[in-house]
C-alpha cells in the first residue's frame, strides 16, 4: 500500500492481533460452508504428506465440479457464449453474480461466482471471476460497482506467452490518458507501487450517472511464470498480506458500501490461480486460529460454488508449500 494509507511495519502483527480478537470458539457447525472435522496439523505433518505423495491421492479424489449436470444454464444461453473467455469454465447458477440487466446485456449475466467459506465464525467472502475480455470491460466494472467491490486481486499478467490472459480494463499510470470510460462508469489510476513481486494501483471509480465515486485497490501479482508455480514462497506471502492489509483498511473507511464486501479475484479462467489466492488465505485463517486444516474438504467447498477451483496438482502442491512456509515464518509449527 501507499499514499500513507497504511504502513509496511506492523502489518503481520496488526494482522495476528486483530484476528485473536474473534473467539476460536465461535465456529457454526450447523452453518453451510463451515471449515470443522480434522484437528489442526503441524508442519512436520504437512510436510510429510507431501514427501510420502500423500497429495496426490488427495487430490485426485476431490470431484472438479458438482456430479449434477444442466447448472450453469444462464452461461449456457446462445447470447451468452462471447461472454465465456473459455466455453468449458462456466458458474452455476445458483452461486453466479447477477447483474441489474441492461440493454446490452438483458441476462445480467458475467462469468463470475459467489465463494463463502466460514472459519471460527469469520465469514471469507469473494467473488471469484474469468479475467475480462475487450467486450466484457463494461460488465466487469458494472460487477464491481454493484457488488461494493473494494479489493481486485489480480494473479495474472495481461499476456503471458504471447496469449491474452485478461484484457487491460484499467488506464496506466502516467499515460497519456490516466481514464477509460466504460459505460456508466470513468476509471483514473491515481497511483502505483511495486514491491517486488506484486503491483498496488489505487483507482477511482466514478458513476457518470450520479457522479458518485469509489476509491477501488488494484493488487496485481506479476510474479507468477508461465508454467508452474512460483518459486518465491515469502514473496506470494507478502502478497497475501498485501491482500489482508488492505481488506482491514477499505473495512475501517466510512465509504456508504456494504460492510466487508467481497474481494474480488481473477486470474485468467478464474479458477486455477484464483483458488490458490482463496484456499490460501482460507487455510492460513485456519493456522491463525488453531482450527482444522482440512484442506481437500475445503477445497470441495470452493469447487461446489465454482468449478475446477484450483485447476492443477502442482497448484494444489503450492498451496501446501505456502502453508508450510507460514508456519515456518510465522513460528506456529
Amino acid at each position: 500500500m501507499s499514499e500513507s494509507d497504511l504502513t509496511t511495519s506492523g502489518r503481520y502483527r496488526a494482522r495476528r492481533d486483530s484476528l485473536k480478537k474473534r473467539p476460536v470458539s465461535d465456529l457454526l457447525s450447523g452453518k453451510k460452508n463451515v471449515v470443522e472435522g480434522l484437528p489442526p496439523l503441524g508442519c512436520k505433518i504437512l510436510e510429510q504428506r507431501l514427501e510420502q505423495g500423500m497429495v496426490f491421492t488427495e487430490y485426485e479424489r476431490i470431484l472438479k465440479k458438482r456430479l449434477v449436470d444442466g447448472e450453469c444454464a444462464t452461461a449456457r444461453l446462445p447470447e451468452n457464449a462471447e461472454r465465456n473467455r473459455f466455453p468449458d469454465v462456466l458458474p452455476y447458477d445458483d452461486t453466479r453474480v447477477e447483474l441489474v440487466p441492461t440493454k446490452e446485456n438483458n441476462t445480467g449475466y458475467i462469468n463470475a461466482s459467489h465463494m463463502k467459506v466460514s472459519v471460527s465464525g469469520i465469514e471469507w467472502d469473494y467473488i471469484a471471476t474469468q479475467g475480462p475480455l475487450q467486450n466484457t470491460c463494461q460488465d466487469f466494472w458494472q460487477m464491481v460497482w454493484e457488488q461494493g467491490i473494494a479489493i481486485i486481486a489480480m494473479v495474472t499478467a495481461e499476456e503471458e506467452g504471447g496469449r491474452e490472459k485478461s484484457f487491460r480494463y484499467w488506464p496506466r499510470l502516467g499515460s497519456r490518458h490516466n481514464t477509460v470510460t466504460y459505460g456508466r462508469f470513468k476509471i483514473t489510476t491515481r497511483f502505483r507501487t511495486d514491491s517486488g513481486c506484486y503491483a498496488t494501483t489505487g483507482l477511482k471509480m466514478k458513476h457518470l450517472l450520479t457522479g458518485q465515486e469509489r476509491t477501488v485497490w488494484h493488487l496485481q501479482y506479476t510474479d507468477w511464470p508461465e508454467h508452474g508455480c512460483p518459486e518465491d514462497l515469502k514473496g506470494f506471502l507478502s502478497y497475501l498480506e498485501e491482500i489482508q492489509s488492505v481488506r482491514r483498511h477499505t473495512n475501517s473507511t466510512s465509504e456508504p458500501r456494504s460492510p466487508n464486501p467481497p474481494v474480488l479475484v481473477h486470474c485468467s479462467a478464474g479458477v486455477g490461480r484464483t483458488g490458490v489466492v482463496i484456499l490460501s488465505e482460507i487455510m492460513i485463517a485456519c493456522l491463525e486460529h488453531n482450527e482444522a486444516l482440512d484442506i481437500p474438504r475445503v477445497l470441495d467447498m470452493l469447487r461446489q460454488q465454482r468449478m475446477m477451483m484450483v485447476q492443477t496438482l502442482c497448484q494444489y502442491t503450492f498451496v501446501y508449500r505456502v502453508l508450510i512456509q507460514f508456519l515456518k515464518s510465522s513460528r506456529l509449527i
